[in-house]
């Protein structure tokens, strides 16, 4: 039974206001119409689609408060990681001297990605330099996943995202450095990412496959054939996906 006579205790009433702030501020921000350069490996074209023409998420699936202090937490853990490699004696950039980050464009700037980083130098043992450097905070159970299995296996869009950037950054000579933080316990797993040449020509292709359909008004199918298929269920738009197979 609900009881409507409950109060809000002062941490619901603290945390109400944030989030709402939060969400305010996020209404106001520009979505972007291209495709992430982040994005380019993620399971399903068709949600790919969804994307980049904005069409909007399912009504349970809009960015609430806590998801978007949850975005907020992997940039602070970037730039805590960032300030630990430089103490440890990195050459990491971050970016350019005006600020922002590296970045690049193509497919006639339908698809633009930035990274975390570049190594142009640090320890001896470590090198050859220079290395796209990419960094994310995990959840304990994705860590420890990642971990086990390995990023490509783990987590094809993180692998597609370290294999397009080197190629677009023309960083391709030396293997990537993917960390990860568990956000639980703080601690680091490092993974080489050796460039792979024929799984970038893949992702370029889907990324012109995506893309042409868009221009075309095709929906691509999708790739999950299941509802409750793990993957399926985590996506924005899973209730109008199967609405129409």
């Amino acid at each position: 039974m609900i009881d409507f006579n409950r109060k809000l205790s002062i941490s619901e009433k603290i945390n109400k206001q944030i989030d709402t702030a939060l969400e305010l501020e996020r209404s106001f921000q520009p979505s972007r119409d291209y495709m992430g350069g982040s994005r380019i490996g993620a399971y399903c074209e068709r949600a790919l689609q969804y994307e980049i023409t904005k069409t909007p998420v399912d009504p349970d699936k809009d960015l609430t408060g806590r998801i978007l202090r949850i975005f907020a937490r992997g940039h602070w853990i970037e730039s805590v990681m960032s300030e630990w490699l430089k103490l440890a004696g990195f050459g990491l950039v971050t970016g350019p001297k005006d600020g922002g980050q590296f970045g690049f464009v193509s497919h006639d700037g339908h698809v633009k990605g930035h990274t975390d980083g570049i190594f142009v130098a640090g320890p001896e043992q470590l090198g050859p330099w220079p290395r796209l450097w990419e960094c994310k905070g995990l959840e304990q159970k994705y860590f420890l996943a990642l971990k086990r299995n390995k990023l490509q296996k783990e987590f094809p869009t993180y692998y597609g995202q370290c294999q397009y950037y080197m190629e677009n950054l023309n960083l391709t000579d030396n293997p990537a450095y993917f960390c990860a933080v568990n956000m639980n316990r703080m601690e680091i797993h490092w993974e080489e990412v050796e460039y792979n040449p024929e799984y970038v020509s893949m992702l370029d292709a889907k990324a012109a496959r995506v893309i042409m359909s868009c221009k075309a008004g095709e929906l691509l199918p999708g790739a999950g054939q299941d509802p409750d298929f793990f993957k399926c269920k985590m996506c924005n738009w899973h209730d109008r996906c199967f609405s129409i197979k």
